[in-house]
């Protein structure tokens, strides 16, 4: 891992990004690209870096929970689920542990539907099997309140743990600094920030599209995206039988 600061229009992430996007000399309060205004822009694409990477399995950014007990009443009378309160900040659930019993389930919860909450036949009541998403949370004002997942079938006993990404704090200040893992996933970042300006804010007329789109493209060869993809983590040890998505190729991609 390793980090780079913000910095201004000739340093760091920003210099680098106005240097390739051939945005120098546009960045003072008056230019069309003013640093103000590309910082949010900045931050947004980061935070699809960090959604990008966590989506292919790679697990940097994300944190495990304490150790809760399980809840083990229905959400209401007659039904196969319980409710798990969520951690503000949360957002993304990566993974759900779920011990029980002695033990640690094999694989963790399964994440599922909505149609499949009352799948799981009577005679596995007692021992979690899965989750799902049952809202976000909700908004009044300024009040946040969190959401909740659900666990089914209803727990008898056991606790949980809770594998997250947590929401991105944005950069501030030039000296702040974003995290990257590889040169790719900082590539990818500036590629992905250079899109929203020189092709939806300037309209493409210098024709730099089409090289950005590429960069962000899997099926490109040798581009950040392709290299994230193909690097992404895969399942390895004794009970692995299946070959990796990166056999003879890049999985999905190729």
């Amino acid at each position: 891992m390793f980090t780079q600061a913000l910095g201004t229009t000739t340093t760091g992430f920003e210099g680098q990004w106005r240097y390739l996007a051939d945005q120098q000399g546009l960045g003072t309060a008056a230019g069309r690209h003013p640093s103000a205004d590309m910082l949010p822009i900045f931050n947004a694409n980061y935070r699809s870096l960090r959604q990008f990477v966590t989506g292919l399995g790679y697990r940097q950014f994300t944190t495990r929970g304490t150790t809760t007990a399980l809840p083990t009443t229905a959400v209401e009378t007659n039904e196969t689920y319980a409710t798990i309160t969520l951690p503000e900040g949360v957002s993304q659930i990566v993974h759900v542990d779920a011990f029980y019993r002695g033990e640690w389930l094999e694989g963790g919860l399964q994440e599922i539907t909505l149609g499949q909450l009352r799948d799981y036949p009577t005679r596995s009541r007692g021992c979690p099997r899965a989750w799902l998403w049952l809202d976000a949370g909700s908004v009044s004002d300024s009040t946040f309140t969190a959401g909740k997942i659900g666990v089914t079938p209803v727990p008898n006993s056991g606790s949980y743990a809770l594998w997250t990404m947590s929401e991105f704090t944005d950069l501030v200040a030039t000296t702040d600094v974003y995290l990257y893992h590889t040169e790719d996933w900082r590539r990818w970042h500036m590629f992905s920030a250079m899109r929203d300006i020189c092709g939806v804010r300037d309209k493409d007329s210098a024709r730099k599209l089409e090289t950005i789109e590429k960069m962000l493209n899997v099926k490109t060869a040798g581009s950040p995206a392709y290299n994230i993809a193909v690097h992404a983590p895969t399942a390895a040890g004794p009970k692995t039988w299946t070959r990796s998505r990166n056999y003879r190729g890049i999985g999905p991609w190729g």
